[in-house]
């Protein structure tokens, strides 16, 4: 898939704290089994999402929300990152720079150039490869879960190749974005019943004309939710069979519903 995971240049914890002044003693924001989330992590990140957020016109919830939900993000992360560790995971150096290298090619950049470019934006390159590692062992984690948790049939994979095959508009590029309303494992039907009413809700005001950016930002517990939900560019045939169902049936940006379950409500 070209697009579905991309890494993107400007989101990374800003990490210029070193002032002459003298600093406050960091607080801890949150603990996390073996590991804690520090205040210097929220607000570094909320700086971050601010800074990518008006660059691309993306409009915000207040700050108490966006705080929110950049704790949750880092705990999210911080506990896929101790899975990792725990499952053996490890991202070496020579798939590091490959990934690397291959964001600077989606980005029209030579690596020289992106380092250039991250120097500008004041972003120390150790920094940046320490962030890009993280992702891409957070994802490996993700992926591994799914591949645990999923179990697809012959007759699904040949329903599917059947579907994609007679689809005339498969190599259509299309940009999605999507909300997630998690559900536990096991949700009881009030559970149920509950993220089925606000997803209903949420489609209501995206339809109605609200910023879906900003709904996603606010509502949605996905890894992409603070980039406002983004998921990408990619073609028609390469997306979730989630998205590709309803998006084969129109030619334009669609608002709608779905039920993956028992694991989550989404709309895109």
């Amino acid at each position: 898939m070209k697009n579905w995971r991309t890494l993107l240049l400007g989101l990374v914890v800003c990490a210029n704290t070193a002032f002459a002044a003298p600093q406050q003693m960091d607080k801890v924001a949150a603990v996390v089994d073996n590991g804690v989330v520090l205040e210097s992590d929220v607000n570094g990140l909320m700086q971050s999402v601010k800074l990518n957020a008006q660059q691309a016109g993306q409009q915000l919830p207040d700050d108490n929300t966006l705080r929110h939900q950049i704790i949750e993000r880092l705990i999210m992360d911080n506990i896929l990152l101790q899975m990792a560790q725990k499952m053996g995971i490890t991202v070496s150096d020579a798939d590091l720079d490959k990934a690397i290298g291959n964001i600077a090619a989606q980005n029209k950049m030579s690596l020289d150039q992106l380092r250039s470019r991250l120097a500008y934006e004041g972003l120390n390159y150790n920094t940046y490869r320490a962030q890009i590692r993280k992702e891409m062992l957070t994802s490996e984690v993700r992926n591994n879960e799914v591949r645990r948790r999923v179990t697809i049939l012959p007759q699904e994979v040949d329903a599917l190749a059947k579907q994609v095959g007679a689809q005339n508009g498969g190599e259509t590029d299309i940009n999605i974005s999507h909300i997630l309303i998690p559900l536990p494992e096991n949700p009881s039907q009030k559970q149920v019943d509950e993220a089925e009413a606000l997803a209903k809700r949420l489609v209501g005001e995206a339809t109605g004309g609200a910023d879906f950016g900003k709904l996603a930002i606010t509502y949605s517990a996905d890894s992409q939710a603070l980039k406002g939900g983004q998921m990408g560019w990619g073609k028609l045939q390469e997306m979730p069979t989630l998205f590709r169902r309803t998006s084969v049936q129109r030619q334009k940006k669609a608002t709608w519903l779905a039920r993956s379950a028992p694991a989550s409500a989404s709309i895109s």
